[in-house]
């Protein structure tokens, strides 16, 4: 009965969510309106349901039952353009889409002691779109990455001013990859697929020090995905391979870190750090009956710098802005049209309202990506490789998140 629930939501999610082309490496960070206008700045001070995606032990500040669901849409843009060789030189945009990415929650607090609550959103995604017939498709012409993280909860408060938390988190990842392929002296199309279930672990602890300054830090696990899929080659119209195929990719650990003060009494500013171990992605490597796939990408560990501010303007109306500082993972040594991107700037804004039991929240958030002049190894129709110098610009992201709570 657990299994088929976990497969009916990660369907539903499947049907509804698309992932930003903008993310740094391919993390995922959009997890409610209110965190987006505070940049995730969720870690120490006041809780919401959506905070247990970035530290699971406030879900110790959440009084009775609680649910909260919404959904963040994306609008990017970036440009790539290839100064050399000669033949290839010009400028390609990426298609811009709408993305949209959902959120679900849910808590319940048991007793003074124990509070039960679970997650349902996306931590690492990928969008990117060229025409298929753009110079850069022997690397990559269209590529996707899914995955939606079921993340059910327990929090215990040790004391009045310290809580802890643990949880699995069971996600779901989907892969999908589409280039041109040498086959001979044409080229065909290559496409790679596959998805699979892996389990992590999420922890986290919150410490109200005095009325004005609260601690947080959270913690969670690198999730090893061993996926199933297959591997279609064709010229033209004809199919000239359709066979199984699978690969490993183990995402990620990240540690968190908060403070949190309350310089007045209508005013809180929370600033914060999380660490992610992008290293443990050194290859994207996919096996099958004609031989591995294997594309090299060597990431780098990396960080992100958040501060955030939420004034209460009256009873029931709430401003917040943020900054976030993103440093991207990508090795210049090991560069694709992959992941077009670098280190990000996001300026977030929102509002909320709440009364007694409703709260509705509402966010823009400017993704701004820095620049960056790189060189791209692709292959020619007869396989040998040549390397194209380019520069990634004009890389931004429109951002507007919604987001609707009840509490009973």
């Amino acid at each position: 009965m657990t299994r088929r629930v976990i497969q009916l939501i990660a369907f539903c999610f499947m049907l509804i969510t698309a992932i930003s082309a903008q993310a740094a490496g391919f993390g995922i960070y959009e997890f409610s309106a209110r965190g987006n206008a505070l940049g995730n700045s969720v870690m120490a001070g006041k809780a919401d349901p959506s905070s247990i995606a970035v530290n699971p032990a406030q879900l110790g500040q959440l009084k009775g039952t609680q649910l909260a669901a919404g959904v963040t849409g994306i609008y990017p843009s970036a440009t790539v353009e290839i100064d050399s060789p000669a033949q290839d030189a010009g400028s390609y945009d990426g298609k811009s889409s709408l993305w949209t990415m959902p959120h679900l929650y849910a808590t319940h607090m048991v007793n003074d002691q124990i509070s039960l609550g679970v997650g349902v959103f996306s931590r690492f995604g990928l969008g990117t779109e060229f025409d298929s017939d753009w110079p850069g498709a022997p690397d990559v012409y269209k590529v996707e990455i899914k995955t939606v993280s079921i993340n059910p909860l327990i929090a215990y408060n040790v004391t009045d001013n310290f809580t802890v938390s643990v949880g699995p988190e069971i996600m779901w990842f989907d892969f999908m990859l589409k280039k041109k392929t040498a086959l001979g002296a044409q080229f065909g199309d290559a496409k790679m697929y596959g998805d699979s279930w892996g389990v992590g672990l999420a922890l986290g602890m919150r410490y109200q020090c005095t009325d004005w300054l609260s601690l947080g830090a959270s913690y969670r696990s690198e999730v090893a995905q061993d996926v199933k899929g297959g591997v279609k080659m064709k010229a033209g119209s004809m199919t000239l391979k359709d066979t199984s195929a699978s690969g490993k990719i183990t995402l990620p650990e990240q540690i968190g870190f908060g403070i949190n003060v309350k310089p007045m009494e209508d005013l809180s500013v929370e600033i914060g750090a999380t660490w992610i171990g992008w290293s443990s992605y050194d290859e994207l490597k996919v096996e099958f009956d004609g031989g591995p796939f294997v594309k090299q990408s060597d990431y780098k560990d990396s960080w992100r710098y958040n501060i955030g501010a939420e004034y209460n303007l009256t009873e029931n109306w709430d401003l917040r802005a943020s900054y976030v500082y993103d440093e991207s993972p990508l090795n210049s040594n090991s560069l694709s049209y992959m992941v077009p991107a670098n280190d990000r700037h996001i300026f977030g804004f929102g509002v909320g309202w709440h009364d007694e039991n409703w709260s509705v929240d509402a966010s823009y958030s400017y993704l701004m990506i820095v620049d960056r002049s790189a060189s791209v190894d692709v292959a020619r129709a007869n396989t040998t490789m040549y390397t194209q110098d380019v520069e990634f610009k004009d890389g931004n992201a429109h951002l507007i998140g919604f987001t609707v709570g009840y509490k009973f």
